[in-house]
């Protein structure tokens, strides 16, 4: 009996995955001159060069297929229909989306070893410098404004029929996440760690707004530095939607500013100083989301879906960072417990 894709090497699933992706460009009308993996943790995601038909010049793309416990392939075309109303309406810099010559844009493809067919999806590339450095002159206002406007847009997006996309609300972050409610994690938290968690996600669920009050709507969800691109224009472009659904606004600013507190951690003036001019720069667009004054609780939620994605993965790179990031997690939950605030607490919002 054939052996489950989960079940090979690493190196072997990269194998099958690369040729995947070779046949995903095929199917698209690309010649493939080039593919690199750029990331296989959730998905995995390729750098393509490659020539279509009539095009004289190589173009870069990217490619991303969806593995395990990806997003169905009705999620993912509404995925795309929200990026495909922000470039129509020119609200915020996001790959275009890739049609085949059939004009489909998710294609699905038998993976060997896997029960059902992937799905993968080729956008064009976008030139840039992904993670901008949060101390360059003017980044701060600038991924503030771009968040603002993200959210702007969002606020008036009226979903096509059939616009199907996950809910980031306490319920499926906290009370139906893996951390608390997934049998892999119970065998890697102690009852110690389980019952702070817990704590925690009552703490928490007591403070925030219910969903569909002020402000629920759609959201990118995963809006940390690496999702952020300083383009060879100098503006800020937005990528990998994969993440986004249902929540409040307010997560994707907890979300920006808990990415750059991790990388000036050991300088939190830096961070604060980041924090005031995102702030100001969103503010320049429209005024700060519903849920300000519940900030603290939006960055334990962050951290809490992270944790969720490390203590349900199986992936080989999660299990290599994830354990020490999920101590460092639990650790600042404990701390919130004591004291209600969480690590990049702002004395700035109410």
């Amino acid at each position: 009996m054939a052996r489950s894709f989960y079940e090979l090497s690493r190196s072997a699933q990269r194998a099958r995955l690369r040729a995947l992706a070779a046949r995903v460009a095929e199917v698209h009308g690309i010649r493939c001159d080039d593919l690199r993996l750029v990331q296989y943790e959730d998905n995995a995601v390729y750098r393509l060069a490659g020539r279509r038909h009539g095009h004289p010049h190589s173009t870069l793309y990217t490619l991303r297929i969806s593995v395990r416990d990806g997003r169905s392939a009705a999620e993912q075309r509404s995925e795309l229909d929200w990026m495909e109303a922000l470039l129509a309406e020119k609200a915020v810099t996001v790959p275009v989306p890739v049609a085949t010559p059939a004009g489909d844009k998710v294609v699905g493809l038998e993976l060997a070893g896997c029960p059902e067919p992937v799905t993968a999806v080729v956008f064009e590339w976008i030139p840039g410098r992904a993670s901008p450095p949060y101390s360059r002159p003017g980044a701060a206002g600038d991924i503030g404004a771009v968040t603002a406007r993200l959210h702007e847009h969002a606020a008036g997006f009226r979903p096509p029929e059939g616009f199907v996309r996950p809910a980031w609300g306490h319920r499926e972050v906290f009370t139906e996440g893996a951390a608390l409610d997934g049998a892999t994690a119970r065998g890697r938290l102690t009852e110690n760690e389980h019952r702070v968690l817990q704590e925690v996600s009552a703490a928490v669920g007591a403070r925030l707004p219910e969903p569909g009050s002020a402000d629920w709507g759609v959201i990118h969800a995963d809006l940390h530095r690496g999702n952020l691109l300083e383009t060879d224009d100098g503006s800020t472009a937005v990528i990998d939607f994969d993440d986004c659904g249902w929540g409040f606004p307010m997560l994707d600013v907890a979300t920006v500013l808990s990415s750059v507190l991790r990388t000036c951690a050991d300088d939190l003036p830096a961070y604060e100083d980041f924090a005031e001019r995102y702030l100001a720069g969103y503010r320049s667009v429209r005024a700060l989301p519903a849920g300000a004054a519940q900030f603290d609780e939006f960055l334990v939620m962050r951290d809490l879906i992270i944790l969720n994605f490390v203590l349900g993965s199986e992936n080989a790179a999660v299990l290599g960072w994830g354990p020490q990031r999920a101590r460092g997690i639990l650790g600042l939950m404990r701390t919130y417990l004591e004291t209600g605030e969480y690590a990049g607490h702002l004395e700035l919002l109410p």
